[in-house]
């Protein structure tokens, strides 16, 4: 039986059929197929895609046709699985249903980092990071490229797109005026500090508390999980900080460094240069928003110069 299931080609259109009853529908014709028995089909309140979980051992995500993200995850998980020092979701079912791609998922233990983040002190916070960044690294070991083009993308080609975007992005975020005029410049001259050659890692893309899986333990809260691979993609490795970064240990002196040694960097390498590497890939991040990081540091970061706000995200150096 066809539920009639919405087209959709565009973000508006996906919106609008967002919350539409049918998805219910959808999840218990999915568990069917799949011979799937479940006492509760609940649906999520976060994210981008169509999320179900199936009571506390599956997730079901549904991805909007006009994306890459299903590829793009399928690929990821499917390459991550087992490499890392932190549980990844594992894929149980993959298919389609009426133009929709789906894949169900083991559902990972733990609590979402983000609820529970404020209380957590620094100590265990700097293990959370640190093991975040071991884990991190073997994401990234090197490999052949993999297999699906939706996770090789051309990153030249990408910094070049977001370079040129980049000033009418932050204006429409509501950048600092003295930003949008500098930043041409400021990107110009940063530019070479990017590797003309490197080897592609496979990146998660969107490292962030909402992300991450924590569990308590007789030594405190621990990471335990990674999970939501929809952005993952292959490129330069350090491009996989922006979002830790500026999102969970911006400003953070200690957790940064945590996160860099853990990663791999030594002292020599915690640098000036390094951090104005980071700031260009902050600025040209895929979904950068300047105003909204300032903003996190303090509300007076909004008027800072990019030079300060750079000092101000990227606080790891070991000499100013």
């Amino acid at each position: 039986m066809r539920l009639n299931l919405p087209v959709v080609a565009n973000v508006p259109q996906y919106e609008s059929h967002f919350y539409d009853g049918v998805w219910q529908q959808a999840a218990a014709a999915i568990c069917a197929r799949h011979h799937l028995p479940y006492a509760s089909l609940r649906r999520s309140q976060q994210g981008e895609n169509i999320v179900f979980f199936i009571d506390n051992r599956f997730i079901l995500k549904i991805f909007a046709p006009f994306r890459d993200s299903y590829w793009r995850e399928k690929a990821a998980l499917e390459f991550a699985h087992g490499k890392l020092e932190i549980e990844t979701p594992e894929m149980v079912h993959t298919g389609d249903l009426e133009g929709w791609s789906y894949l169900v998922m083991t559902q990972l233990t733990g609590v979402p980092a983000r609820e529970v983040w404020s209380v957590i002190n620094s100590h265990e916070r700097s293990a959370i990071v640190s093991r975040l960044g071991a884990a991190l690294k073997s994401l990234h070991a090197p490999v052949a490229p993999l297999s699906h083009p939706a996770l090789n993308r051309d990153w030249r080609g990408f910094i070049e797109r977001q370079a040129h975007t980049c000033v009418e992005r932050q204006r429409a975020c509501g950048a600092n005026p003295e930003w949008v005029e500098r930043l041409p410049a400021y990107i110009a001259t940063r530019l070479a500090l990017l590797p003309a050659e490197y080897t592609p890692v496979l990146l998660h893309g969107d490292v962030h508390l909402g992300n991450l899986l924590l569990t308590p333990g007789n030594g405190g809260w621990q990471i335990t999980g990674v999970f939501d691979f929809g952005d993952a993609w292959c490129g330069f490795h350090e491009y996989e900080f922006v979002a830790p970064g500026v999102l969970m240990v911006q400003g953070n002196r200690a957790l940064q460094r945590a996160l860099l040694r853990a990663y791999g960097y030594t002292e020599a390498q915690l640098d000036l240069t390094l951090r104005a590497r980071l700031m260009l890939l902050t600025v040209l991040y895929e979904c950068s928003n300047l105003r909204k990081y300032a903003l996190r540091l303090v509300p007076a970061a909004v008027t800072f110069t990019l030079d300060e706000l750079e000092a101000a995200i990227w606080t790891f150096t070991a000499v100013e």
